[in-house]
């Protein structure tokens, strides 16, 4: 029997999820002749050193960024690719992007939502090359509130495509290590993003630090070594600049339209509160639940963060939080708290942003667009937004139970994430995956399962298990292809 790959892998989560991974030879045609001279004059955005900033692998540059210092603050220029100066509604490739709705990342795979001319080329904001960009200005005052914004539409040429990982040793090393025009900006980028970050706090914005592995492969595509992602400075300044963009897009939207495109997190439902409540408070943490702590949150996660089942703790809090979707109607943003939010900074890889470009540009033409079918379109893209993070995610897993192969029968510290009258979900820190537990492996006993407290209880001797507890596991069984990981006790 041929030993299994990440080709199975990637394959089996494509059939699982029924992603399309092959082009019509339509839409490759399409994508194939689209060429673009930019006969244009400059139209003063190319004047500005714009930079790009991604991780090591990144070929799709949606977003550049230029940023200076004013007598008033700041004033930030987001510069997005125009995909919707290529990708005309109804064309064959908007047709089958709107199909896919979003690109779907594995480790060693990407399936694009746009043909690899578009999405790595033409709209890829590289460096040195004259794109096209819907670009928002904005000014912010001293603290970083934003005042005033525009939008245009232009042609920029991005100075530097630079890493996170160099961004980082930038800032770290005061300012040394990258020269070029755009290092004034890259300073006052950090300035911007501190002031930021302290709004983000004061209105109580939710940072969850949950274990995701950064995962190491050799040249057999086997995992090498597992270490924790670290978020660092670099990450926080794209992701606040990227915010901003999405709510100055927001706000233009609601001003325009009756019903737009809103990405949407409700409040948590209140059975699911009440669940995480009583589970804390068996934690020892005297957590109510009542609408004040839930609008506190933020400073809740803040004062576990020391914890040793922090980790686990942010995974239970967020288990009792509702998905972000997409919808036509304004509800803000709960977990961002932000009254309003939409997507605008991807459109390479989200037909959401796409669509949302398509919006503002109709604006700026005083054009009418047709949104009939919207809150349709976005019930698909929601789906398909959970189908991609799933797919992606299983195969991260049956790398994951590969990898554990070489642990069988070996002891490892976990923590239970999930309580089922047929066993327990149990997380295991070292090895950045869980396994079942199941109730026959559990010491012997009579095992009552209450839904309410999601404990498992032994009727006979007292064994108790409950959600978020410690406990001591072995390896017992692995199926990788399946991604299922067996434990024993």
């Amino acid at each position: 029997m041929a030993a299994i790959t990440i080709s199975d892998y990637h394959n089996k989560a494509i059939n699982d999820y029924e992603l399309n991974s092959s082009w019509p030879e339509k839409v490759l045609i399409e994508s194939k002749i689209i060429e673009d001279k930019f006969i244009e004059d400059n139209d003063k955005l190319e004047e500005f050193p714009f930079i790009t900033i991604d991780g090591e692998d990144a070929k799709d540059f949606d977003d550049a960024i230029y940023c200076s210092a004013t007598n008033n603050g700041f004033h930030l220029k987001v510069a997005i690719a125009d995909v919707s100066y290529y990708v005309k509604a109804g064309s064959s490739i908007d047709k089958e992007a709107s199909k896919r709705t979003t690109s779907v990342y594995f480790p060693q795979k990407v399936i694009p939502m746009l043909p690899e001319n578009l999405c790595n080329e033409l709209c890829s904001l590289k460096p040195n090359k004259r794109r096209r960009a819907l670009c928002i200005e904005i000014d912010f005052d001293k603290d970083g509130v934003i005042n005033k914004y525009q939008f245009k539409r232009g042609i920029i040429k991005s100075s530097a495509r630079l890493t996170y990982s160099q961004v980082e040793k930038f800032y770290l090393d005061e300012y040394q290590g990258l020269e070029g025009p755009y290092v004034d900006s890259l300073e006052s980028s950090f300035y911007l993003c501190k002031k930021l970050i302290v709004q983000r706090r004061m209105r109580g914005a939710l940072d969850f630090e949950i274990s995701e592995p950064a995962i190491n492969l050799d040249k057999e595509k086997k995992i090498k070594s597992l270490y924790k992602r670290k978020r660092l400075f670099s990450h926080k300044l794209i992701e606040e600049l990227m915010l901003a963009a999405n709510i100055v897009a927001a706000d233009f939207i609601e001003k325009n339209f009756d019903h737009g495109i809103y990405r949407v997190h409700e409040m948590p439902e209140s059975v699911k509160i009440d669940r995480l409540s009583q589970i804390l408070k068996r934690r020892g943490i005297n957590w109510n639940g009542n609408v004040e702590d839930v609008q506190n949150l933020s400073n809740f996660l803040q004062k576990i963060s020391k914890r040793k089942d922090a980790s686990i703790l942010n995974t239970l809090v967020l288990q009792s939080m509702q998905r972000a979707e997409y919808k036509t109607k304004n509800k803000g943003h709960f977990g961002l708290k932000f009254d309003r939010y939409t997507h605008f900074t991807s459109p390479i890889r989200r037909y959401p942003d796409l669509l949302v470009h398509r919006m503002i540009i109709s604006i700026l033409d005083k054009k009418k667009i047709n949104t009939d079918l919207l809150e349709e379109v976005l019930e698909y893209c929601s789906k398909k937004e959970r189908d991609a993070e799933f797919a992606s995610k299983q195969v991260i897993q049956n790398l994951l139970c590969e990898y554990a192969n070489n642990f069988r029968g070996k002891n490892f510290s976990g923590f239970i994430t999930g309580v089922k009258d047929f066993g327990l979900f149990v997380d295991i820190p070292d090895l950045f995956t869980s396994g079942l537990l199941h109730v026959n492996n559990l010491p012997d006993d009579y095992y009552r399962y209450n839904a309410r407290n999601q404990t498992l209880d032994g009727r006979r001797r007292g064994n108790k298990f409950s959600l978020g507890d410690e406990i001591k596991v072995f390896i017992e069984d692995i199926k990788e292809l399946e991604g299922k990981i067996s434990l024993y006790y």
